[in-house]
């Protein structure tokens, strides 16, 4: 799974909005924000590893489509 990461270190306050997915503050409060209020951003693929030390905030976001369960056949 692809991920998008957004990234604030300790001494930046974010604005997430803790009932709102990563998905709708992409949509409605990033595009909003100043170059200097944006968060660091990366892109995780399969098999990588991000690390981010203690008390830094986080929002990932999924960016493959989400895959069905499998459906049992009778």
């Amino acid at each position: 799974v692809f991920q998008r990461w957004f990234l604030y270190p300790p001494d930046k306050t974010p604005h997430f909005h803790p009932n709102e997915t990563t998905l709708t503050w992409l949509h409605r409060t990033y595009p909003a924000l100043t170059p200097a209020q944006r968060p660091l951003e990366c892109t995780i693929r399969p098999g990588e590893v991000l690390y981010f030390p203690d008390r830094w905030w986080h929002a990932p976001l999924n960016l493959d489509p989400p895959t069905p369960p499998p459906c049992p056949h009778g």
